[in-house]
Parts: structure tokens; C-alpha cells; sequence
């Protein structure tokens, strides 16, 4: 694959990704309420905060990723660490408690037709560049456990400051 190829990807990537916070934002705060064995309930405003916060994240991870250019560099693991926690984020939670709640979890559609094969095509490119598949696994558990880590943090910071804004 082509670099020009690569970036388009990425760029894609970027594209589903926005698509998918946005869905969620405009349908997932209410879904909360009634899938409290999946999400906590949460308030719109508060999760519309949080989203744009790890959206920007994302563009930023992303951004690094294209400037360095190096494949196995610590910008180009957490790049991927971030690209294949979207990945697994369209089967867990969205896939799995749209199955169990047999109710449709925001987030799936987005999630299961842009988010995971674009994952997959990036993360495939990348182990063909002698990505390690290890440190690829540790890169993913780690960004999704600090990102679900500072969700909770992010929506009370967005309840304070949209309360005194």
C-alpha cells in the first residue's frame, strides 16, 4: 500500500470516528438511562463535553502519527493503540449489549461499518511493517484503559464547567 494510500486511510478513519462520537452524542445519553448494565446514565451535555475532548484527542494522536512516520515508534504505537480501541469498541460494548439488550446501542452502526474495518486495514498495514504484535496488544489495552479511566473524569469535569459557564 501506498503512503498516499495510508493517509487516506488514516483521514478515513478520522471521518467514521467523528461520525460514530457524533451518533453516540445525539442518541447515547438517553440510551444510558435505560442500559445501566452497560453505561452509567449520563447527562447529554456531559457526555457531549467528554466526546469532544477524546475526539480531539484523537485528531491529535493521529496527526502525531502522520508526522512521525515511523512505524514501531511510541507515537505510532499509541496511534495504534487508539485506532484498535475503536476497533474493539464496535464489538464491546456497542455489539454486545445491542445482543443482550436486544435494543440497538448508539454507536453500533458507526462502529461495525467504519470504525472496526478501517481499524483492521490500518492495523494489517502496519503489522506488514514490522509492527510488533505484542507491544500492538499492549498499546490497545493501555490507551482503552486510560481512555475509560478519564471518561468518568471528563463528564464530571464537563458537568463543572458547563454548571459555572
Amino acid at each position: 500500500m501506498t503512503d498516499s494510500m495510508i493517509l487516506s486511510i488514516k483521514l478515513l478513519f478520522l471521518m467514521g470516528f467523528t461520525l460514530h462520537n457524533l451518533e453516540e452524542s445525539a442518541w447515547l445519553p438517553e440510551w444510558s438511562k435505560q442500559a445501566r448494565k452497560f453505561h452509567a446514565p449520563v447527562e447529554k451535555s456531559h457526555y457531549i463535553f467528554a466526546t469532544i475532548i477524546i475526539t480531539m484527542i484523537g485528531y491529535l494522536v493521529t496527526l502525531v502519527d502522520i508526522l512521525s512516520d515511523e512505524p514501531g515508534s511510541i507515537p505510532n504505537y499509541l496511534y495504534l493503540g487508539f485506532i484498535g480501541m475503536m476497533g474493539v469498541n464496535a464489538i464491546l460494548p456497542h455489539l454486545v449489549a445491542t445482543l443482550l439488550l436486544k435494543k440497538y446501542a448508539p454507536g453500533l452502526l458507526t462502529g461495525i461499518l467504519l470504525n472496526l474495518p478501517i481499524s483492521i486495514v490500518i492495523i494489517k498495514e502496519y503489522l506488514h511493517k514490522g509492527v510488533e504484535v505484542y507491544l500492538l496488544i499492549l498499546s490497545i489495552a493501555i490507551v482503552t484503559g486510560l481512555v475509560l479511566f478519564s471518561l468518568k473524569y471528563l463528564f464530571k469535569l464537563g458537568e463543572k464547567l458547563l454548571r459555572y459557564g
